[in-house]
């Protein structure tokens, strides 16, 4: 069975924002779908109950979504129905990563799994899918040792209380103290968990605060105080700098009654105009940490979430604690849920904001604070700076191009604090092998369908078909010992 990526792997399509099923509304709805089967009823049915019955936030739904359509499509690539997968082989799929293209197999049943939160996220989808289906439906599905995949339990797999990130070191005193001081920095993995958690809140209006704030430190790398400070007239100052937007007639007006529907919805297709120009970022202003105020990149997507946020969920918070007091809701984006006559507290502080984040990633057992999520996103971009400079200068790149670039793009001072994250990366690098650089996208492209191909149990032919070529173009393989991996 010969697969070619982009012709075989289910993909999601979300339905409109207004999309509704027995008048229950389901926007962003999910829907699974591939070429050889259509939509995947068995997923599909499984995303429906937690849409319209249980009332699943969109974005839960997505990511329920996403991790079903690797663990379908990893079934398929494997050869195995969906309702015939045991335990055995959610076990080699957790193994592997959790890709559609793992081929990692456990030669020990008892073979157990280092405990991830992205693992455990995804084996938590798995069962419950299964669970709905043995349950609710009435599917009789196969058993493994007497258990089906509805009723394993997540101790079968995990080793109970070690990670690779949580071993318990015994120090001494001093150098306890400087572990203390040197805080973790979540994966993005473990931020999207957190980021999913906080949308479960049991208010929805709350949860999406909490989760566009998780978002903010995540995608723009802001600071709590950033984030505290960032006004709805900052935000759509910012969104008045567009050309795109200055396209819409009368667009001052426009955005002054931003709170009307039709006016949201120009705002929102300008704004995803801008997406399709390949424009990724819009810059508005917040304080920063030493109280000046200073620009901050919000990704697009981000900014239409903002825009959608503050003419609903936040205008449902204004209706109820300020309008019946005829008091004004301060500029603030993000409003406080408390209730005071001081008018500082009718907005969200840098301390509620870290105290309820730190508490997220505490209950998920995620090391680090609020203040480490934009550690992660300022990573991503020294990891960017680093490939860009790796890119145009080969071997003869310079730490100082990178940090120095680097620093630009994040605003900071100095160069020194940035120097952690590149170790980091470079860390990384070792760990997991050598980055193989190409100046075309295009390029770029055919390397990383090549790198899948040659993953697949059936990669031989592939291979010689490979070396043969690059033998007639005169190519030779670059064979280095010190270097067991291409990272591509």
């Amino acid at each position: 069975m010969k697969f070619v990526k982009a012709d075989w792997e289910t993909k999601l399509i979300k339905a409109e924002r207004g999309f509704r099923i027995d008048n229950k509304p389901v926007g962003r709805l999910s829907l699974a779908t591939n070429p050889q089967d259509g939509v995947v009823l068995p997923i599909q049915m499984f995303l429906l109950e937690g849409a319209v019955r249980r009332g699943d936030p969109w974005r839960t739904n997505e990511k329920h979504a996403y991790q079903l359509v690797q663990w379908y499509d990893y079934l398929r690539y494997n050869k195995i129905g969906i309702f015939d997968a045991v335990e055995d082989d959610l076990r080699n799929f957790l193994l592997g990563g959790g890709g559609r293209y793992g081929n990692l197999t456990a030669l020990n049943r008892k073979v157990e799994l280092t405990l991830t939160s992205t693992n455990l996220a995804k084996m938590r989808t798995i069962v419950a899918f299964y669970d709905y289906w043995e349950r609710k439906r009435g599917r009789e599905l196969r058993k493994a040792r007497g258990l089906s995949l509805a009723q394993i339990d997540e101790e079968v797999f995990f080793r109970k209380n070690r990670s690779i990130s949580k071993a318990q070191i015994n120090f001494s005193r001093s150098e306890a103290q400087k572990a203390q001081r040197d805080l973790a920095t979540p994966s993005p993995d473990e931020i999207e968990f957190a980021l999913d958690r906080a949308l479960e809140h049991p208010d929805d209006n709350r949860g999406q605060t909490w989760y566009l704030i998780g978002s903010l430190a995540r995608r723009s790398g802001s600071r709590a105080c950033g984030i505290a400070t960032l006004h709805v007239q900052k935000l759509l100052d910012g969104i008045a700098q567009e050309t795109y937007v200055r396209k819409i007639p009368n667009y001052r007006t426009v955005l002054r009654d931003h709170l009307k529907k039709e006016n949201r919805t120009l705002i929102t297709e300008a704004l995803q105009s801008m997406q399709r120009a390949r424009r990724r970022y819009i810059f508005c202003n917040v304080k920063a940490k030493g109280g000046e105020w200073t620009w901050i990149a919000v990704p697009i997507e981000l900014a239409v979430e903002l825009i959608d946020y503050i003419c609903n969920a936040r205008q449902d918070l204004v209706r109820k604690r300020f309008t019946p007091k005829n008091k004004k809701p301060p500029p603030q984006v993000f409003l406080s849920y408390k209730t005071g006559n001081v008018p500082e507290s009718g907005a969200l502080s840098p301390e509620a904001i870290c105290n309820h984040w730190n508490k997220i990633l505490n209950d998920l057992k995620i090391e680090g604070t609020f203040h480490r999520i934009r550690a992660t996103f300022c990573e991503e971009i020294v990891r960017e700076a680093y490939v860009r400079e790796r890119a145009l200068q080969g071997s003869a790149w310079q730490v100082v191009n990178v940090l120095e670039f680097a620093r630009r793009l994040l605003g900071h001072k100095n160069i020194e604090s940035l120097q952690p994250y590149l170790n980091n990366v470079l860390a990384q690098e070792i760990l997991d092998g050598d980055l193989v650089m190409v100046r075309s996208p295009h390029d770029a492209a055919l390397l990383r369908g090549l790198s899948i191909g040659l993953e697949r149990p059936d990669a031989d032919d592939l291979r010689s078909d490979l070396e043969a070529l690059m033998e007639k173009h005169s190519c030779q393989p670059l064979v280095e010992a010190e270097r067991r991996y291409a990272l591509m």
